[in-house]
């Protein structure tokens, strides 16, 4: 991971962290030695050093069921739980958070784990580096709502990005995206009434205890303890 990061430094680039405390030794030691069989990443750097259409990734060939993507899978308590519940599905995990990488990794050797790929690619470089309709599912849990005003322009649910998920993905309300931040839902619906002419019909609903999507995460759980609500919006 670490050597094409140096190689290759404009594919990993993002607003916001990569690492929230210093790796210990042993996981930098098992980046290093197990991360490349776990991960897409040369091949998608691979891809851009062409841009041949024709060598983008796709599933086709995959003995799968249906292909998954969660963007922003933070610590993988999501990703891992949905790969164990569902062993006949591909669960695709990108972030760039290197402890969670690491945490998942981890996991992934300690129970033989073989249906979850990991990446550590910008999302959108690696969206981009996908066929057309390659993908079932994307999931986004509560991506970052960059609160203050002047970085609203960072978040990541944008008219480009939306038509960057329906571009990859088979069917049509297929991402699904949950936030507690009642600014980023506003921004999002504006955004579908705005541009209605090119895109479907927005799905959404507050979740509660009974959804599967409720309270599935670290952040998503404190800001249920905060008396906030989960927002459910379906692309």
């Amino acid at each position: 991971m670490f050597t094409l990061k140096k190689e290759c430094p404009e594919y990993f680039r993002y607003q916001g962290r990569r690492i929230s405390k210093k790796l210990s030794d042993t996981n930098v030691n098992l980046l290093n030695e197990h991360y490349n069989e776990h991960t897409l990443d040369k091949k998608i750097i691979d891809y851009y050093k062409v841009r041949d259409d024709k060598k983008k990734i796709n599933f086709n060939n995959s003995n799968f069921s249906q292909i998954n993507l969660e963007i922003g899978f933070g610590d993988g308590e999501y990703l891992l739980r949905s790969a164990y519940s569902r062993p006949k599905e591909l669960f695709i995990g990108v972030d760039v958070y290197v402890n969670g990488i690491a945490k998942v990794l981890k996991k992934i050797l300690e129970h033989s784990i073989e249906n979850i790929i990991l990446s550590n690619i910008n999302c959108l470089f690696f969206l981009d580096s996908l066929s057309s309709k390659s993908i079932d599912n994307i999931t986004i849990i509560n991506p970052d709502p960059w609160s203050k005003k002047k970085h609203h322009k960072r978040r990541l649910i944008s008219f480009q990005n939306i038509q960057l998920f329906n571009y990859v993905t088979k069917s049509k309300h297929s991402t699904k995206i949950t936030t507690d931040s009642e600014s980023y839902v506003e921004s999002i619906k504006e955004i579908f009434h705005e541009k209605k002419e090119f895109l479907d019909d927005l799905k959404f609903e507050t979740l509660n205890k009974s959804d599967e999507l409720y309270g599935i995460s670290r952040y998503q759980r404190k800001a249920i303890e905060k008396g906030q609500k989960i927002y459910l919006l379906t692309i």
